[in-house]
């Protein structure tokens, strides 16, 4: 090889080294050549984990070698559509908008199984109720003369009896749970008196409350206290210990009456005004004045006092430690459902759903129906929120980026659902004239 020969490769290297070197410093450092627009820019990231793991990931129509949970760094900024997908499953995508030198996050996206729904067993419901942990499902029945109530996970063998009363066909009958569904009440009405009768669910063993209770005239939960509940008599107002067997009659006059910490709420409406108040030291310091109404209290998250008027179906949340402006959320509501961690409360009006967000004190519409919506509640794993319109029962996904994505679960079904405790399986309850029938539909392995 000539000399002049090599002179000239060696500028050859030299030359491409001088052009490789950057574009590998450039590539490395995240930056890619965009053919849409024609310039160098640096590209975004996306995080994204999956509910199942080890979800195909498809950006555009090209899938990956990454499975989730994983962080890609290579997309250019702008819209991409990702895409999820495991076999056995349905898909998941989006329409997400990138930003150059920014994560984007799509965590914990749930997959549920690509199934159908399995018929399990014929019920005669005269009424239910689901769990506060939306885990299992309490239904009053008939069996002859005598009024049964029965509980179901919905699992095999889960279903028991746990009380039976004799039927009246004059009587008003209501199931109603204790703050964590350890213990159930059956409330049976007869004009202006009532009869309470109480069982521990979890082994179906009677809770007998001392003879000078058993007819009252109103009874109810302790909204933050799961041993107690309230018994008014008209002329006082009687604390039971459930697990104790104690009774404590308060010396208050008051509609409603509910532990916080070491305090109680007392709620008392006169003529003029509903005031809400604390017990302090035998004296009552008021919180706030409300309109007057019906008020109840109702279970809610811990630091905030929960009320219901329902009358005009109007849900009241306030901050006891806030005395200058204690309200804190004032909506009209029918149906509503915090999450597991207290933060987030899913409620509707009828036909639209909306979220209420504790930590950021905001309200936000996820959806407008034509139909309204009957029940809705939390999926266990994820943000997912599960509601039921004109027989269908769908989950929404509302940690999406864009408008939050729906899946349907169930069709033509119009009845109580709840899922079960390891958030595998969604049980339905078909209400119709003829014939009541409970369905499962498998979610996650």
């Amino acid at each position: 090889m000539s000399k002049t020969l090599r002179t000239i490769l060696f500028l050859l290297f030299v030359l491409a080294f001088l052009i490789s070197a950057p574009l590998v410093v450039l590539y490395t450092a995240g930056y890619r050549f965009d053919l849409g627009n024609g310039k160098i820019v640096h590209t975004a990231v996306l995080n994204i984990s999956s509910i199942p793991r080890n979800a195909t990931i498809t950006i555009d129509g090209e899938t990956l070698s990454e499975r989730t949970p994983s962080v890609i760094e290579t997309i250019t900024p702008g819209e991409h559509e990702v895409r999820l997908e495991k076999f056995g499953y349905l898909p998941w995508s989006q329409r997400m908008t990138f930003v150059s030198r920014e994560a984007t996050f799509a965590s914990d996206v749930v997959l549920f199984l690509d199934t159908t729904l399995s018929q399990l067993q014929s019920v005669d419901l005269i009424q239910s109720s689901v769990s506060p942990d939306g885990s299992r499902l309490a239904y009053l029945t008939q069996a002859s003369s005598w009024l049964e109530v029965w509980t179901t996970t919905g699992q095999t063998d889960s279903t028991k009896l746990l009380m039976r009363v004799p039927y009246s066909i004059l009587k008003d009958y209501a199931l109603s749970w204790s703050l964590t569904g350890r213990y159930l009440a059956l409330e049976t009405t007869s004009g202006p008196d009532k009869e309470v009768s109480i069982t521990r669910v979890e082994d179906g063993s009677s809770i007998v409350l001392p003879t000078d209770l058993r007819e009252v005239l109103d009874v109810w939960w302790d909204a933050s206290d799961d041993e107690e509940l309230y018994v008014s008599t008209g002329t006082d107002v009687v604390r039971v210990a459930i697990s104790q067997g104690s009774t404590e009659k308060l010396n208050v006059e008051a509609d409603r009456v509910q532990s916080f910490g070491e305090r109680d709420l007392i709620l008392t409406v006169s003529n003029h005004a509903t005031v809400l108040s604390f017990e302090e030291n035998d004296t009552a310091s008021i919180l706030t004045y409300l309109p007057l109404g019906s008020y109840e209290f109702v279970r809610g998250p811990a630091g905030l006092v929960s009320l219901y008027e329902t009358d005009r179906h109007r849900l009241i949340l306030l901050d006891p430690n806030n005395r200058e402006q204690p309200i804190v959320l004032n909506e009209e509501v029918t149906q509503w459902s915090w999450d597991a961690a207290g933060n987030q409360l899913l409620f509707t009006s009828g036909y639209d759903l909306k979220r209420y967000d504790r930590s950021k004190n905001t309200t936000e519409t996820l959806t407008r129906l034509s139909e309204p919506i009957e029940r809705l509640g939390w999926y266990l794993k994820g943000t997912v929120a599960l509601f039921q319109s004109h027989g269908l029962t769908r989950a929404m996904r509302l940690d999406d980026h864009a408008s939050p994505t729906q899946e349907t679960l169930a069709q033509e079904i119009a009845g109580p659902f709840w899922v079960s405790d390891d958030g595998n399986t969604l049980y339905l309850v078909n209400v119709t004239d003829e014939e009541d029938t409970i369905w499962m539909r498998a979610l996650q392995n």
